[in-house]
C-alpha cells in the first residue's frame, strides 16, 4: 500500500480510484481463496490498506476516490486540502467509532 502510495505521488494524476477486492464465485482467485492458496484481510485490514495508501500518496491536485460499492467506507477527498481530514475518518473507523458497510451491501 505505502509503494502505491509512493508511486500515485510519482503519477501525480487528477484522478485516482480505490476498489476493494470482491471475491467473484468461479474465478480463480476464488478458488484459490478457497483452497486455502490465497488469503485476504478482513474488513478492518482492507481498511487500514486504504490508510497507507491514502497517507503515502501526495497529489498536488485532483481527487482521491475510494467511493465504489466494493468500498467499506467510501471516500472522496480533495488532494491535498482533505487528506488529513480522510486520514481521521479512516482512524476512527478503525476505531470502531464509525460504520463500515455490511457485506451485503457490498457489489460490483
Amino acid at each position: 500500500a505505502a509503494a502505491t502510495g509512493k508511486l500515485l505521488t510519482a503519477m501525480n494524476p487528477n484522478c485516482v480510484g480505490a476498489l476493494t477486492i470482491i471475491l467473484v464465485e468461479g474465478t480463480e482467485m476464488a478458488a484459490a481463496y478457497d483452497r486455502g492458496e490465497h488469503t485476504l484481510p478482513d474488513q478492518l485490514g482492507m481498511l487500514a490498506e486504504l490508510r497507507e495508501m491514502l497517507a503515502h500518496t501526495t497529489l498536488t491536485r485532483g481527487l482521491f476516490m475510494a467511493n465504489h460499492a466494493s468500498n467499506y467506507l467510501p471516500i472522496r477527498v480533495r488532494m491535498p486540502s482533505q487528506k488529513e481530514n480522510a486520514l481521521k475518518q479512516i482512524d476512527e473507523a478503525l476505531k470502531g467509532k464509525v460504520a463500515l458497510k455490511d457485506e451485503m451491501f457490498r457489489g460490483l
